[in-house]
């Protein structure tokens, strides 16, 4: 899949900018990484591609990007936008609404925003409702997908029109394992058999008589529950010896090229696919500090993790019994929904399905309701409970949302299954913290922009805040976020205002604890806020980062002088239970086969 390099901020020329021409425009298209070598698929482009991305980047109304009928302060790549590069500039203008898709055809160049790279054939495809997963496409080129979804309908109008002719059509169905016609039935057609057709023996339908060979197997016991007993601190340390330091080495590849890590963020990146975001990158000694191959890891995750799990103790009791001790202020109709899908959700057995290797390891189990999720962090190993919605729930249940967010945690003490559970309990509590600017001020997003209007002209913002909690209102926190936070403008994320908290000795052993701002890809810009998390990455759709507390969404950093009241909501109330344990299942009845000559278990 091809995708572009990170792309912090858009292309925004100034409102006074005079017309350029094509070959400028080339110059300032590569400004946001068409032009590098990792991003071939620009640079095939005709020259009107370019005069309409310029265009489409171009804040055309007071410095900001139009959105349908109001104004959008945010930058495109922290919204999901399908931009049709193939059209003139006067037709397409790149204010499509957020999460819709136009109309799909097979020549047209769709630029993802979000991710700021081209749709592929198989996005394509899925666009159109076709199950990608389910079918086997290894031989099709990247035109022939593009071509089979731009000539494709889309699966809820064809499926709506069938719906439609069927119930038209019901009295002309033949009821029951009537295999008679409607012309047979009713005599408007002679059916002529030919006796002299040649009689073909149908094939075995049973399954016995296409096996051979049983007789050379040899049955063994297989037990899931074995482990190689690893110790967890070699586990972590070989696993971050084999994270992916760059996009471009996938989930199993191991980039040759020289390796950079940002000093101030930690994000890696190779030389050739860094470089936007800035960072303040530093070279990583691969000699001093040898990297692990990501298979050899894999085969020893895979042997040190039980193949099957079984949480227990969550019941319906004991959440009724913390509600009535920490959550009484939970609206009763969510409290239990919440509580049904997660007490449903404990009894299945949860089996392994794959490692999955980003900046981190994790390795994920799965049943019909629940998800558990190991994450590797070197400071906190932690296990993650999800509930699974029921399928019947509207698309936009409250439910929904409340499940995106573990349901419960388990941090690894000395071992892989070892330590306390956590339950978060679905109660918001909202407060009041005092965030005051300090430091120096520094031109703010809007200004390095070069937008033109005068409130963002010479706009500044402090380059440090110092955020504090009342002394009666942290134990309300999960984590003390009261402390210092540096802006690090040049590490990304949304309008580049990624703020970091200076660590103190109680945050030697946490992971670092970051301010930014964390928009949906689809909702409304008026609702994003800025949030306290450990975790900075893009978000795969529907992923949630943990989130510490949310700020009002009409916070923004600003250039204001003393302490500033602002309104934050803590999402989840994390309580220690007892009596909860994650197990190894040991009860299996499974037997495998296998041929004595060539295997041995």
């Amino acid at each position: 899949m091809m995708v572009c390099g990170n792309i912090s901020s858009p292309l925004c020329l100034p409102l006074t900018a005079p017309k350029v021409a094509p070959s400028e425009c080339l110059i300032m298209a590569g400004q946001i990484g068409f032009q590098r070598r990792s991003n071939e698929f620009g640079t095939l482009w005709i020259f009107r591609c370019f005069d309409q991305l310029c265009k489409v980047l171009t804040p055309p109304i007071k410095g900001k990007v139009l959105y349908g009928s109001f104004m959008l302060p945010l930058t495109h790549s922290s919204l999901s936008q399908v931009w049709n590069l193939s059209q003139n500039v006067d037709r397409s203008i790149g204010s499509n609404r957020v999460g819709i898709s136009p109309c799909l055809t097979p020549n047209m160049i769709a630029y993802i925003t979000n991710r700021g790279g081209p749709m592929v054939g198989l996005e394509a495809l899925h666009l159109q409702g076709l199950p990608i997963d389910e079918l086997l496409l290894t031989r099709e080129t990247e035109e022939q997908l593009k071509d089979l979804a731009g000539n494709a309908m889309s699966t809820t109008v064809v499926g709506t029109a069938v719906l439609v002719s069927l119930i038209l059509s019901m009295k002309y169905l033949t009821p029951g394992h009537d295999k008679r016609t409607y012309e047979e039935k009713h005599g408007t057609r002679i059916v002529e058999i030919d006796e002299d057709v040649m009689q073909v023996e149908l094939p075995s339908d049973s399954v016995h008589d296409h096996i051979f060979g049983e007789d050379q197997l040899l049955e063994r016991p297989f037990d899931l529950s074995t482990t190689s007993g690893q110790p967890l601190s070699a586990l972590l340390e070989d696993a971050m010896k084999s994270v992916r330091f760059c996009t471009c080495e996938g989930r199993k590849d191991m980039t040759e090229r020289e390796v950079r890590r940002c000093g101030d963020c930690g994000f890696t990146a190779c030389v050739k696919c860094g470089g936007r975001p800035e960072h303040n990158s530093r070279p990583i000694d691969v000699k001093a500090h040898p990297r692990l191959a990501p298979s050899t890891f894999e085969r020893a995750l895979k042997s040190a993790l039980p193949m099957c799990l079984e949480l227990s103790g969550i019941t319906e009791q004991l959440l009724d019994s913390l509600k009535q001790e920490f959550g009484k202020s939970i609206p009763s109709r969510r409290w239990e929904s919440w509580r049904n899908a997660v007490v449903a959700a404990v009894g299945p057995e949860l089996h392994f399905v794959q490692p999955k290797r980003q900046e981190l390891w994790y390795a994920t189990y799965k049943s019909t309701k629940a998800v558990v999720e190991l994450c590797l962090h070197p400071q906190r190993p932690e296990w993650l409970f999800y509930a699974k919605p029921s399928p019947s729930e509207p698309a936009n249940a409250e439910i929904r949302k409340l499940l995106m967010y573990p349901a419960a945690r388990l941090a690894c003490d000395g071992s892989l299954l070892n330590g306390r559970w956590e339950v978060a309990l679905p109660q918001t509590t909202s407060l009041e913290i005092s965030i005051k600017g300090a430091g120096e001020l520094v031109p703010s997003w809007e200004s390095k922009l070069g937008l033109q209007d005068p409130k963002f002209l010479d706009a500044t913002v402090f380059s440090q805040l110092e955020v504090s909690v009342p002394r009666e209102d942290v134990v309300y926190f999960d984590r003390n976020i009261t402390g210092t936070y540096v802006l690090l403008d040049k590490c990304g994320t949304a309008n580049n205002a990624l703020h970091k908290k200076v660590a103190t000795k109680e945050d030697a052993a946490l992971p670092p604890l970051f301010l930014l701002l964390d928009p949906s890809r689809s909702g409304k810009p008026s609702d994003d806020a800025f949030v306290f998390s450990t975790s900075i990455r893009r978000l795969e759709y529907q992923a949630t980062r943990p989130i510490f507390a949310r700020l009002q969404s009409s916070w923004r950093p600003s250039s204001k002088d003393g302490p500033q009241r602002v309104s934050c909501a803590i999402p989840q109330k994390y309580v220690y239970v007892d009596g909860v344990s994650l197990k190894v299942c040991f009860a299996f009845d499974a037997r495998t086969r296998v041929a004595y000559a060539n295997l041995f278990l």
